[in-house]
C-alpha cells in the first residue's frame, strides 16, 4: 500500500451530515451501484482497499479462513481500490446496501459513527494497544476495531551509507545524524540524500515535526494551529530539503523512482514499505524519523487500518455474528501474520507478544522500532475529525505547491490556515 492516492479528498460536504439529513430510504437509487442487494448474497461481504503486497496477505489470510473446516462461514473479499473505497463504502451506506465488514482508517471514523455497529460487548478494546483500540472508540462506544497502526519510519540505503562512508549500523534517528548523513551522501556521492511524501501524507509529515517541536497541526476545536514560530520554522525546514540543501528533489515521482533504483540515501515511509523495498533488492534499514531539528519530544504520526460493521437493516442475526467472528479472526487470530507478512504492527497484544511475530524478519527489520516507538510514548495518531479529507488537502495542497517551487513557506501557512478555517467554518 505504498503511496496511496487521497480519495474523494475534494467533497465538501461531510458523509455524516448527508447520512443524517438524507437517511437511507431517501437514496435506495444508489443501492445499484453497489452490485448486489443485503439480503441475497451467500458468506460475509467484506470490502478492504489493501494492494501490493499488504494486499495479497490479506487474500491469504481469507482464503485460509474459506478453507478451513473450523468456520461455518465464508468470506467474500472485494478488493476496491484505495482511492474509490471510500467513496464507494459511502454510496453503499447511504443506499442501504452496505458489506457487512470493511476497513476504515481511523481518522475517518467521525464521517461515519452513526451508521456503524458497536461492537463494545461483542469484542471490546481489551485485546488490543489501547492507543491504538481508542482510535475506533466515540463517546465510550467501540465502533471499530484495530488491525494495525502503520507509523512512519526513516528507511536508509546502507549500500549508499557505505559509499558516503558512514557507518550503516549508525541509524541516522536523531536531527544531529540526519543532517550528517545527508551532507555526507550530497557531499560524497551522485546519489540524493532524502525523499519523502506528496500529498496527504505530506500534511502528516508537517504534523509530525509539528509535534515533535511540542506543537499541533489543529486543536480539538478544529481550529488551524500552525501559525507559530514552529509553525513557520517546520514549514521552512521541509522547504530547505529542498531548495536550501538540496538533499530531495523538487518532483517526487523522480525521487520515489530514484529510490526504487537505489539511488537515494534516505526515505520516509510507513509500515507498509518493507515489501516495496525488500523488492528493490538493495540493503536497508529503518530507523526513528526524529530528523526535525531543535525537537523537545520528536514522536512519529500513524493512523490505523479498523475494521467496521457498516449498519443494515437487510442483515440477519446469524450474518451479523459471522461479521463479528471475521472481525474477530483478522484482527486477533491472525493479526501476527498482518505484522510478519504484511509488515503493519499489529494491534492485537497477543500477535506483538507471539513468537511467530517476534522470529520473523520483519520484527527484526521493522517493526521493533515501530513497537519501541508507541511503547515509548513517541506515537501520535492523526485525530477524527469532520470533514477531514477536506482540511488536510487545504494543507497538503499548499505544501505541495512550495515542493514544485510555486510557493514559499510564509505563503504555505496563510493558504493552509485560511483553508482549514473555511472548511470548519471558522471564518
Amino acid at each position: 500500500m505504498s503511496r496511496p492516492p487521497d480519495g474523494g479528498s475534494s467533497r465538501t460536504v461531510s458523509r455524516r451530515r448527508v447520512l443524517q439529513a438524507t437517511g437511507a430510504a431517501g437514496l435506495t437509487g444508489i443501492a445499484g451501484c453497489t452490485g448486489y442487494v443485503g439480503s441475497s448474497r451467500d458468506g460475509v461481504e467484506y470490502w478492504t482497499l489493501f494492494g501490493g503486497g499488504d494486499g495479497a496477505v490479506m487474500e491469504t489470510m481469507v482464503d485460509e479462513i474459506n478453507a478451513s473446516d473450523e468456520y461455518d462461514f465464508r468470506i467474500n473479499r472485494q478488493r476496491v481500490p484505495w482511492d474509490e473505497h471510500y467513496g464507494r463504502l459511502y454510496t453503499s451506506m447511504v443506499g442501504g446496501n452496505p458489506p457487512d465488514v470493511a476497513v476504515m482508517h481511523s481518522r475517518m471514523m467521525r464521517d461515519y459513527e452513526d451508521s456503524i455497529v458497536p461492537v463494545t460487548d461483542e469484542i471490546g478494546t481489551d485485546p488490543y494497544l489501547e492507543e491504538v483500540a481508542q482510535g475506533g472508540v466515540v463517546d465510550g462506544e467501540q465502533l471499530a476495531v484495530p488491525m494495525d497502526t502503520h507509523p512512519f519510519g526513516l528507511y536508509y540505503n546502507k549500500e549508499i551509507f557505505e559509499e558516503a562512508g558512514l557507518d550503516p549500523e549508525e541509524p541516522p534517528n536523531t536531527a544531529e545524524r540526519f543532517y550528517e548523513c545527508a551532507n555526507a551522501i550530497v557531499e560524497n556521492t551522485d546519489y540524493y540524500a532524502f525523499d519523502y511524501f506528496e500529498g496527504e501524507f505530506h500534511a502528516e509529515t508537517m504534523r509530525m515535526l509539528l509535534h515533535s517541536r511540542g506543537g499541533q497541526l489543529i486543536t480539538e476545536d478544529y481550529e488551524p494551529a500552525f501559525d507559530t514560530d514552529d509553525g513557520h520554522d517546520v514549514v521552512q525546514e521541509m522547504h530547505d530539503w529542498v531548495y536550501e540543501h538540496e538533499w530531495a528533489p523538487v518532483d517526487p515521482t523522480a525521487g520515489w523512482d530514484a529510490w526504487n533504483r537505489g539511488e537515494v540515501g534516505m526515505k520516509l515511509e510507513g509500515t507498509w514499505h518493507i515489501s516495496v523495498v525488500r523488492e528493490a533488492g538493495f540493503e536497508f534499514g529503518l530507523t526513528e524519523p526524529f530528523i526535525m531539528p531543535e525537537s523537545t519530544s520528536p514522536v512519529t504520526v500513524g493512523d490505523s487500518h479498523m475494521l467496521i460493521i457498516p449498519e443494515s437493516q437487510d442483515r440477519d442475526r446469524e450474518r451479523l455474528e459471522d461479521a463479528i467472528e471475521t472481525v474477530r479472526l483478522l484482527t486477533q487470530e491472525f493479526n501476527d501474520r498482518w505484522g510478519s507478512d504484511a509488515g503493519h504492527l499489529p494491534a492485537s497484544r497477543t500477535a506483538l507478544e507471539s513468537d511467530a511475530l517476534r522470529e520473523s524478519d520483519t520484527w527484526d527489520k521493522t517493526l521493533e522500532t515501530f513497537y519501541g516507538m508507541v511503547q515509548n510514548d513517541q506515537f501520535i495518531r492523526p485525530p477524527a475529525t469532520p470533514n477531514v479529507e477536506q482540511y488536510i488537502e487545504e494543507i497538503y495542497q499548499p505544501l505541495d505547491d512550495m515542493r514544485a517551487g510555486n510557493v514559499e513557506p510564509p505563503e504555505v501557512i496563510e493558504t493552509a490556515e485560511r483553508g482549514v478555517r473555511q472548511t470548519f467554518n471558522r471564518g
